[in-house]
C-alpha cells in the first residue's frame, strides 16, 4: 500500500509523504496520548499549587490569630483541638475546590466533544490515570498543609504569653 501511495499521489502541502489510514490513526493516537499526559501533569501541578497557597494562608491565619489561639491554650484547650480546627480550615476548602475542579473539567470535556467531534462519539470517560493523578495531587497538597501545622504549637507556646 505504501508503494502505491508514494508512486500515485502527490506530497502533501507540508511536504510529507502520504500516509495510510493506519499511519494516520497512529499519529493521532500519539498526539492524543501526549495531550492526555500534559493534562494529567497540569491537574497535578494545579492541586500542588492550591495546596501551597492554602499552606501560606493557614500559616498567615495562624500568625494573625496568635493571641486568640494562645488565650485558648491558656484556658485549657488541648493543642490537638487547635490542630483540628486549623486543619479543617485548610482541608475543607481544598477538597471542595478539587471536587468543583474535577466536575468542571469533566463538563467542559463533554461539551467540547459534543461541539467539535463528529456525530455519535462516545461521552468522554475519565480513566484511572486521571483519578490517580487527582488523588496524588490531593495527598501532596495535604502533606504540604500538614507541614504548616507544627507552627501552631510554636506560636501558642505558654512561654510566649505576654500581656502588655
Amino acid at each position: 500500500m505504501r508503494t502505491f501511495l508514494i508512486t500515485h499521489t502527490r506530497q502533501s502541502v507540508s511536504g510529507t509523504a502520504p500516509r495510510t489510514f493506519g499511519e494516520a490513526v497512529q499519529a493521532r493516537l500519539g498526539v492524543a496520548t501526549t495531550v492526555q499526559r500534559l493534562v494529567d501533569i497540569a491537574v497535578a501541578l494545579t492541586l500542588i499549587v492550591a495546596g501551597c497557597s492554602l499552606a501560606v494562608a493557614v500559616g498567615g491565619g495562624l500568625v494573625e490569630r496568635k493571641r486568640p489561639f494562645t488565650m485558648l491554650r491558656l484556658t485549657g484547650t488541648p493543642t490537638a483541638t487547635l490542630y483540628r480546627v486549623a486543619a479543617a480550615e485548610a482541608v475543607l476548602p481544598l477538597v471542595a475546590a478539587t471536587v468543583v475542579a474535577a466536575g468542571t473539567a469533566y463538563g467542559i470535556s463533554v461539551l467540547t466533544v459534543a461541539k467539535m467531534a463528529p456525530a455519535g462519539p462516545p461521552v468522554p470517560d475519565l480513566g484511572h490515570v486521571y483519578y490517580l493523578t487527582m488523588g496524588a495531587g490531593l495527598v501532596i497538597s495535604l502533606l504540604v498543609i500538614g507541614a504548616t501545622l507544627p507552627l501552631l504549637g510554636r506560636i501558642t507556646g505558654l512561654d510566649n504569653v505576654r500581656f502588655e
